[in-house]
């Protein structure tokens, strides 16, 4: 709902100068909520989320604008079909979209599980700061990553990429962590910035650039649908089960280096399909070229 209504604004700023106020307030409000559980205990979570709820339902009802119906629009959306979005780009961008989803899922679903299970004696308070950091980092990759493209298309690729392996940096580091002192994972929780706010940003643009004619707004409530809901929801439910320590799984350990692995593997796939098609756009383009040479001569002695 949200990528909808931004894809339809009609302003300059940038979706990432738009999207940095939830990493604020998530980040702050992660910290706060960590030293709070260790304060009032775990009701906290329950309490504390319904009365944030009231809040952000009361500003929306009484404060938000309303934004009347355009008929025009509406009529011309009724024309768009599923065919539109049967071509190997968006097919392709919605298949990285959700091998990426299953990779991240086990760090957003698990990584408090991780830190809470596999070390010793982890205050609260450090579930809370290690959200805190990685929303502190997703800020100014935000704010500024959108310069990065703005000319050429093909970076967009590129940060994608780049993403695909520094989330496979980072899991390989928290194999690395001793398992007494969590207080080491808040080194690693910078990546984030990039494994999810460079992913996103990128996603978002390039999700724009290839949706088909009149479907932009559509396209980014499909991305977030896939990555959200899909991707996330499948990998939770693929992880869920593999994080058990053996014989019931394979832990935490082992998860992270698979899922690095995996997700270095899917890189090489992608790239290669990228590849695959780019060559074959060029020799389409070539062989139009070549085909309209012959009349461009004909056409100067006629």
């Amino acid at each position: 709902m949200c990528l909808s209504v931004l894809a339809e604004q009609e302003s300059e700023e940038q979706y990432g100068e738009q999207r940095l106020w939830c990493a604020v307030g998530w980040g702050g409000m992660s910290l706060i909520a960590g030293q709070l559980i260790d304060t009032f205990g775990l009701g906290f979570m329950f309490w504390g989320f319904a009365s944030i709820q009231a809040i952000y339902l009361s500003v929306c009802l009484f404060y938000m604008p309303m934004r009347k119906n355009k008929q025009q629009a509406g009529s011309g959306e009724q024309s768009l079909t599923l065919k539109q979005f049967l071509n190997f780009d968006v097919l392709w961008f919605f298949a990285n979209l959700i091998v990426y989803g299953l990779a991240m899922s086990v760090v957003e679903s698990f990584l408090l599980v991780f830190l809470n299970e596999d070390f010793n004696d982890t205050p609260k308070v450090l579930l809370g700061a290690s959200t805190t950091v990685m929303c502190l980092f997703e800020v100014p990759v935000f704010r500024y990553i959108d310069s990065l493209w703005a000319e050429r298309k093909e970076r967009l690729t590129s940060v994608l990429m780049a993403c695909k392996l520094v989330l496979a940096f980072r899991c390989f580091c928290y194999t690395l962590l001793p398992a007494s002192n969590p207080w080491l994972v808040l080194l690693i929780e910078p990546l984030h910035g990039f494994t999810f706010a460079a992913m996103w940003s990128a996603t978002v643009e390039y999700g724009q650039r290839i949706a088909p004619p009149g479907c932009v707004a559509r396209m980014q409530a499909l991305v977030n649908g896939i990555y959200y809901q899909i991707a996330m929801g499948i990998g939770t439910a693929m992880w869920g089960p593999l994080v058990m320590q053996p014989p019931g799984g394979l832990g935490f350990q082992n998860c992270f280096r698979l899922d690095a692995a995996g997700i270095i593997l899917w890189g090489l796939i992608w790239q290669a399909g990228l590849m695959i098609r780019r060559r074959r756009q060029a020799a389409r383009s070539a062989a139009i070229i070549t085909a309209e040479q012959p009349l461009a001569e004909i056409a100067p002695q006629a």
